[in-house]
């Protein structure tokens, strides 16, 4: 690969990693607000199931973004060696 390809590419990993990092922190977020309207709003075993649903859907996508992120970080690395 040319330089420039390689500074390109180098570029949008790190933008994809700040892109899921940020969408790892909203959906923490969302999931929270569901938490504290799902107490306001639902009893019961409803309630439950929401509040284990949300926890479930945060802690995935945090796992998600955090192993993808580490993969595209072993990859920048990658390519600064070869640059």
């Amino acid at each position: 690969m040319d330089k420039e390809k390689l500074r390109f590419t180098i570029d949008q990993l790190r933008k994809d990693k700040i892109i899921y990092a940020v969408e790892a922190c909203a959906t923490n977020l969302l999931m929270l607000l569901v938490l504290y309207f799902s107490s306001s709003y639902f009893r019961g075993d409803l309630r439950t199931v929401i509040d284990r649903l949300a926890l479930i859907i945060a802690a995935s996508y945090t796992l998600y973004m955090g192993i993808g992120n580490a993969i595209r970080l072993n990859k920048i690395k990658q390519l600064e060696k070869e640059l």
